[in-house]
């Protein structure tokens, strides 16, 4: 395994991690804002919210990793 994939891999664990843990205060809110209105519609806003992580998730792992590996690449 060379050292550029290694890094690579330690960003896209480091921005799941951050973004996991962004997500867990997300739907502590979510869960309190679902308790006080109806539930009418709530599928589909979880679905739109799915999407939206999913880009997020697999652009943030690339670009990422991709800055963990150039900030290694500019120092070695």
């Amino acid at each position: 395994m060379s050292s550029n994939l290694v890094l690579f891999v330690c960003g896209a664990i480091t921005f799941l991690f951050v973004f996991g843990w962004f997500k867990a205060a997300a739907i502590a809110v979510f869960k309190l804002e679902l308790s006080k209105s109806s539930t009418d519609g709530v599928w589909k806003k979880l679905l739109q919210v799915f999407f939206v992580d999913l880009i997020i998730c697999i652009s943030g792992v690339i670009g990422t990793g991709i800055i963990f590996v150039s900030i290694f690449n500019s120092f070695h």
